[in-house]
């Protein structure tokens, strides 16, 4: 049975991100159970490919940040992984495998009794609205003792057996920074310290406790409770010291005159403001010096290339999608993804290009102001969930490229999300289909207990992606026309948007959201970005959802040892969680979808991944999947 024919128990590295532009499908189910959720995969003979070139690659939206740790967008991982790379990698259905470690071992799992870090807690001081705060990394708080545990606390931690999980990576010797430095487990221990409150520190240090160099090429990974996810969860990215000890808080970015650096198969090169982003082959890349046969999981054919065959890849930022469609159109770029729906059609009978269609763990989402009235009344938010015309969406918007939301858990992640997703969606599709007579119901009975003016009114937020604009419209349209809803669209660029609403006092205002998330393979990604008090101010909640009954069962299903060791009774946690967003609806979601992308058929091989932010490296060269794609025509 080849690699590629194997879905295992296995969760993604990377972090939720928002996601700007649309993702298709066509109208087949998603991907839970399929074992490869790339569609027609496109395969090329290692003896057809040719060497060199420039891919043009279009990017629906500007890149918030060159810095991973600095990013809540999904676009902008595109760039990242050109430049950057982790301990582990993942194919397109999930599975992990070391890629920087040449082994990654899960060495001890062991139960974390209540108040295990209390005597390692140091006092805290609380700011205005009374949360515990520390200039350093906090990782556990105790809000009744006023105390915390921070990063400086943790190694002590560890040090008396204090831990959840542990794992040990030993790492290729021999792989290079783009500077020239050495990778050590000093730079993998260290490189955590680069997310130490910045933009996915949330979503980092929920489960990250500690990491410690063993030896050069050694480094064992602490986890702070015994973590389902674990296993693609606790590796992060790696950096040179260049960057862990020199570049200040906001990250690799030129825009802050600081160069970013990884280990990836591509240097940075130029980035002109919102336009375009130039990338130039690495000479000195590990993999073309190690040679495929130093990934001990590696079985393909003689002759496959250990890197990218391409020697340049320029990235065109162009936000508008009909631009980009006619940009592809042009010949001035050779490969994109998020246009249109209506766009798909032309494009798959065309001779001169290609769609690749893969099932994506991604979905729109509305989330409701949460905090303020009348969207405090979960009433108000099921009725409106109620309305929703999610086949409609699916259909007339998205042209049956996207499947109609009725769980909170996407396909891709089912089988461990769920202990049954079959009968789940069967359970909560009464309550997430449109019943306009349930939901009037439910909203007349809310109006009238609390005293509300109709018509109520309001207006959604979202980026400027044509699809999410009609769906936004749509929408909108749908709740008007009852007697309780006055509503109207606002719409701004992807990258304003999510600095928008990821403000501090954006809850406050009153906004519907209207959003896209790309999220992981791990159901815990898709609990926990939307509504995770946690993640307040992070990707990807922007209401101070807080919902802490579920947040308790939601910890069980990922954090325990039952959920390490029993599938079973993980997915029968989740499926406790996901009736319980039902219930309490603080978002709702509306379609779920596949990632397209649109190119020209001189781009040879091309795959698109499982999520949108790695559409681009994943398409250029992995061996996991045995993809790799090249440029066939003479510049």
């Amino acid at each position: 049975m080849s690699r590629r024919r194997v879905l295992e128990a296995a969760g993604a590295s990377t972090v939720v991100a928002l996601a700007g532009c649309n993702a298709g499908g066509d109208g087949e189910s998603g991907g839970g159970g399929s074992l490869d959720p790339v569609r027609e995969r496109a395969e090329v003979s290692v003896d057809e490919i040719q060497e060199g070139g420039t891919l043009r690659f279009g990017l629906g939206a500007g890149i918030d940040s060159f810095d991973p740790s600095y990013s809540t967008s999904a676009p902008s991982g595109n760039v990242h992984g050109l430049v950057y790379e982790g301990l582990i990698t993942q194919d397109a259905a999930g599975t992990v495998y070391p890629w920087l470690a040449r082994t990654w071992e899960r060495m001890d799992v062991r139960e974390v009794e209540d108040g295990a870090y209390e005597p390692y807690m140091v006092p805290a001081e609380t700011d205005d609205d009374g949360n515990l705060v520390a200039d350093d990394q906090i990782i556990i708080r105790n809000p009744e003792a006023g105390e915390v545990l921070t990063v400086n606390e943790a190694p002590d931690a560890v040090a008396d057996g204090t831990f959840g999980i542990q794992y040990r990576a030993e790492l290729h010797e021999g792989v290079t920074f783009h500077n020239g430095e050495e990778m050590t487990a000093e730079n993998v221990a260290r490189s955590y310290e680069v997310l130490e409150n910045s933009s996915i520190s949330a979503q980092t240090f929920d489960s990250f406790l500690y990491a410690e160099a063993v030896d050069d090429y050694t480094v064992d990974i602490y986890g702070q409770e015994p973590d389902a996810e674990a296993d693609s969860q606790l590796p992060t990215t790696v950096y040179p010291m260049e960057h862990i000890e020199e570049y200040p808080d906001r990250g690799a970015d030129p825009r802050n005159d600081l160069t970013p650096i990884g280990t990836g198969p591509f240097e940075f090169e130029s980035y002109e403001a919102e336009q375009r982003a130039r990338f130039s082959t690495f000479d000195d890349y590990w993999l073309d010096d190690l040679g495929l046969d130093a990934l001990e999981w590696w079985d393909g054919p003689d002759g496959f290339p250990t890197s990218p065959v391409v020697d340049e890849v320029t990235v065109a930022i162009v936000t508008d999608d009909a631009t980009r469609a006619a940009a592809l159109n042009n010949g001035e770029i050779d490969l994109t993804y998020g246009l249109t729906s209506d766009t798909y059609g032309e494009y798959r009978s065309a001779e001169d290009y290609r769609l690749s269609v893969t099932n994506a763990g991604a979905y729109n989402f509305l989330q409701y102001p949460v905090t303020v009235s009348p969207w405090d009344d979960e009433r108000v938010r099921r009725g409106v969930n109620q309305l929703l015309p999610r086949a409609q969406i699916a259909e007339n918007i998205y042209n049956g490229y996207r499947n109609p939301a009725y769980t909170p858990l996407p396909e891709l992640a089912a089988d461990e999300g769920s202990a049954d997703y079959d009968a789940l969606v069967e359970e909560l599709r009464p309550q997430t289909e449109q019943d306009t007579e349930a939901a009037t119901e439910l909203l007349q009975e809310a109006v009238d207990d609390l005293g509300v003016e109709t018509p109520i009114e309001a207006t959604i937020e979202t980026n400027t992606s044509d699809d999410r604009v009609r769906e936004a419209e749509l929408i909108a349209q749908v709740m008007s026309n009852t007697e309780f809803f006055d509503v109207s669209v606002e719409t701004f660029e992807f990258t304003t948007f999510v600095q928008r609403i990821l403000g501090p006092e954006y809850y406050q205002q009153g906004n519907i959201v209207l959003i896209g998330l790309s999220g992981t393979f791990n159901p815990g990604s898709f609990y926990d970005a939307v509504n995770s008090i946690d993640n307040f101010g992070q990707c990807c909640n922007f209401q101070r959802v807080d919902t802490p009954d579920l947040n308790e069962i939601a910890t069980e299903a990922r954090f325990s040892v039952d959920a390490v060791e029993d599938p079973q009774f993980r997915g029968e946690q989740y499926d406790r969680v996901w009736r319980g967003l039902i219930e309490q609806a603080p978002n709702s979601y509306t379609v779920f979808g596949t990632n397209v992308s649109a190119l020209s058929t001189d781009y040879v091989g091309h795959n698109t991944y499982t999520f949108s932010s790695g559409i681009l490296p994943y398409g250029l060269h992995d061996p996991t999947d045995q993809q790799v794609a090249y440029l066939d025509r003479e510049t």
